[in-house]
């Protein structure tokens, strides 16, 4: 009985660091100027990494034993990673992507073949527009992984006025594998 109090207590001061560290931590990105999804993928990240070190000291003291709470942990994260890889690859990509700014919105970029305009870089995927106005969709992963050729863009890339029969509003989205 008496371990389980004291598990719930050490649960609870884990639970109130991890607020803490979330504002804390929350606040130095707003300071350095960091994209709000980025900082907002951060202080998630460590707000759950906190919590999930909670639970595990809260295994490890209900139960009395140390192991079997690390155990757990690591199945848990062993199942979790193995599950979301691609995901998981892409959104610590796209955090990289965002932190060292070398694609922004309005660069020309090419990648893998496919050569368009940014329009807009997300945690996941980066938009782009093709030279006829068609949306490319492009995993952060592979603009992470693979060698880019970053422009400036020429005037009226992609607008669609070298055809006049294309609706650029009619975008085809292709996503790099």
């Amino acid at each position: 009985m008496y371990q389980l109090i004291a598990a719930g207590a050490v649960f609870l001061v884990f639970l109130a660091a991890a607020r803490v560290l979330r504002r804390v931590i929350g606040a130095v990105l707003a300071r350095r100027s960091v994209r709000s999804d980025a900082a907002l993928l951060a202080t998630r990240a460590v707000y759950l990494g906190v919590i999930g070190l909670g639970l595990m000291m809260f295994a490890a003291i209900a139960l009395g034993s140390v192991s079997v709470g690390v155990v757990g942990v690591l199945i848990a994260a062993a199942v979790t990673s193995l599950g979301l890889q691609d995901l998981i690859k892409s959104y610590v990509s796209g955090f990289y992507v965002l932190m060292e700014k070398n694609v922004r919105v309005g660069d020309l970029v090419e990648n893998g073949g496919y050569i368009g305009v940014v329009t807009d870089v997300q945690m996941r995927v980066t938009h782009m527009r093709g030279a006829h106005g068609e949306m490319i969709v492009v995993p952060n992963s592979e603009l992470f992984t693979k060698t880019l050729m970053v422009s400036e863009a020429p005037p009226n890339w992609g607008s669609g006025a070298e055809s006049a029969e294309h609706d650029s509003d009619q975008g085809i989205e292709v996503v790099a594998h």
